[in-house]
């Protein structure tokens, strides 16, 4: 029996369908194939294939609310190759305008099948002509480009964002998902496009101290020839960062100008050893142990000697109290007065002002110094810890440390955001200054205070307090030799950490410039000085009390003379400014002037008979540190 199923022949309708069915079949893999094809060799941002959603950065903010981070819009100019339909006259206009000659832009499109871009992120109004031309595959891109309206102030602190937007440094890094996280508040710019806008960021940074600590720092650089100047303003009672620098500095609009060194946020992630204004937080210790003998007498003999380890003094200060030896800054009668203590003892009260431990501020690339493990202090760091060598701190670790002194023993955690708040200005966060813990008594730390007032008015902090005897000011100086994974060079490093008021002090200063060169490299003579010029500028602008006390800093008060010029004045004290505006104005000629700071000593001899032509010397310098 044959089976009709298999005698059936196709219908011709059959076999159209199947013939129509496959050639949509084929020109579907075709169209397939093409869009992969496409995909892989011409990939576009996803900007240039359809209308995305893009977020601009939200704003950063000083303290007083002026902008220092915006986004601006800009337009990126590219081209398809596959698509280019480009005219003689429309390339030209393409070369004038993005600056590409026009050799290079038709070599692209025709040797090339990727999207590129010519341009990215140029000014509106210099893309202008380009919005004229009717040039098929030419893509011209709206997107936010970020732009710091202030250039280099702060640049360290804010940091810098990338070609596609993204932070690459500073709270631009640090706060980028903030600054680029949107709450539901859209604007809309046109077309069927929306900008999402990120959250914005308060700093705690005040833009006029930042300047006045910038300024200060790039005198100081150049003055002492020094590699590196950097600083930090903290507000004494909150941890606030009132300003934060490093130089030489750099301009973010251009952070690719500049080698990455000056980029880098120095007070946060330079490691140091402090020198003697570590000493600060050794009598701490001594105090807050019951061990420092106000009475005792310290007789130094110029050094200090154990078994066969010997740590010298700048000079022999002979018997001298505790007050004198942090006046005189000096070795032996620190190491001495610290000898007794307990290593854990000593170490833990160190611990406790932060050394040797990250302080967990809201920017990126902080360290942590190093302070050794107790099982690890040999005879040697026994005598140098309490004295500020064979430990390494940042700029910042320092300043909070001794922020910790001028608040009356409260150890505060930095804050460099104060709140975050949305596109309306609606606040979501706001810091609140808390106390970590407590390192010091109030007691304690005002006798610190005390001594280091007496450091500024006699010791070796005389270049912080001369100019400014009208106001209260305590500090300290420090100088180190400078060390290496392969130990200590020839180089030094000079800081100053003081305190304004005294008293009740509002903010704590702290100043550090790396390898100072020539014969006045030390702490009082280089960074002491630096302290107060950016006081003078800064008194007005952060102190609660009367500002009549302070008005007169304007104009500096130059001492008189006499009109006699028979008789060689005494010229002894006065600053190199005083001096140069007295001499050369009442006595013109062919002087010399040696050293930095103040008139030590002077030729001829005041009261010596003078008569033209006038040919003075003059040595100048600060109190021995």
């Amino acid at each position: 029996m044959i089976d009709a199923k298999q005698n059936r022949q196709p219908s011709p309708f059959a076999l159209r369908y199947k013939f129509t069915l496959l050639i949509f079949m084929l020109l579907f893999a075709v169209l397939v194939f093409r869009a992969v094809e496409l995909a892989i060799a011409s990939p576009l941002p996803p900007s240039v294939i359809g209308d995305s959603q893009k977020v601009r950065r939200g704003v950063i903010f000083d303290a007083r609310g002026h902008e220092l981070a915006i986004s601006r819009d800009t337009v990126s100019v590219g081209i398809k190759p596959l698509e280019a339909r480009l005219q003689t006259e429309g390339v030209d206009v393409l070369a004038r305008v993005t600056g590409v000659p026009k050799a290079e832009i038709l070599q692209k499109i025709k040797t090339g099948d990727k999207f590129f871009y010519l341009r990215r992120k140029m000014p509106l109004e210099e893309a202008a002509p380009l919005r004229k031309l009717d040039l098929q595959g030419l893509v011209l891109q709206t997107e936010p480009d970020r732009y710091y309206p202030n250039g280099r102030l702060g640049s360290q602190i804010i940091g810098f964002t990338g070609l596609d937007g993204e932070g690459l440094a500073g709270v631009e890094f640090s706060q980028n998902q903030t600054l680029t996280r949107a709450r539901g508040t859209t604007s809309t710019t046109g077309g069927n496009s929306e900008d999402f806008i990120g959250q914005n960021i308060h700093l705690t940074v005040n833009s006029f101290v930042q300047h006045q600590l910038e300024k200060t720092l790039a005198a100081g650089l150049e003055d002492s020839s020094s590699k590196h100047a950097m600083g930090v303003i903290i507000e004494t009672q909150t941890g606030k960062i009132l300003a934060m620098s490093s130089q030489p500095d750099f301009d973010p609009n251009f952070p690719n100008k500049v080698p990455e060194g000056a980029r880098k946020n120095l007070p946060i992630s330079f490691q140091y050893e402090p020198g003697s204004t570590f000493k600060i937080f050794t009598m701490a210790a001594l105090l807050r142990e019951n061990m420092l003998d106000e009475g005792r007498e310290y007789n130094c003999p110029g050094f200090y000697e154990y078994k066969g380890s010997r740590i010298s003094c700048t000079r022999k200060h002979g018997k001298q109290d505790f007050t004198h030896v942090m006046m005189n800054s000096c070795n032996y009668g620190v190491i001495s007065a610290s000898w007794q203590m307990p290593v854990l003892k000593l170490y833990e009260n160190l611990k406790a002002f932060g050394i040797g431990s990250v302080s967990e501020i809201a920017l990126p690339g902080e360290a942590k110094g190093h302070l050794a493990s107790p099982k690890d202090w040999d005879y040697f760091l026994k005598m140098s810890i309490p004295i500020g060598h064979g430990v390494s701190v940042t700029p910042l670790q320092l300043a909070l440390a001794a922020n910790a002194i001028g608040n009356d023993g409260n150890f505060m955690p930095p804050l460099i955001i104060d709140r975050i708040s949305d596109a309306q200005g609606k606040v979501i966060e706001k810091a609140v200054p808390q106390v970590k813990y407590r390192v010091a008594s109030s007691e304690n730390a005002a006798k610190i205070r005390a001594t280091l007032r007496e450091v500024v008015k006699g010791g070796t902090g005389a270049g912080a307090d001369l100019g400014l005897k009208e106001f209260d000011v305590c500090g300290k100086t420090g100088t180190s030799i400078k060390s290496t994974k392969d130990g200590y060079t020839d180089k030094y490093q000079a800081s100053f950490v003081g305190f304004f008021p005294c008293d009740k002090p509002e903010i704590t200063i702290m100043l550090m410039f790396d390898e100072p060169k020539g014969e006045f490299h030390q702490g009082a003579t280089v960074a002491a000085p630096a302290f107060r010029r950016v006081l003078r500028e800064i008194i007005p602008a952060i102190h609660v009390g009367e500002l009549r006390q302070v008005k007169g800093l304007a104009t500096p008060q130059y001492r008189s003379i006499g009109a006699d010029k028979t008789t060689m004045p005494d010229f002894r004290g006065f600053s190199k400014k005083e001096l140069l505006f007295q001499v050369l104005s009442k006595f013109p000629g062919d002087h010399k002037i040696q050293g930095a700071g103040y008139v030590a000593s002077q030729n001829p001899a005041p009261g010596t008979v003078i008569n033209p032509p006038y040919n003075f010397s003059f040595q100048l310098g600060f109190p021995d540190e």
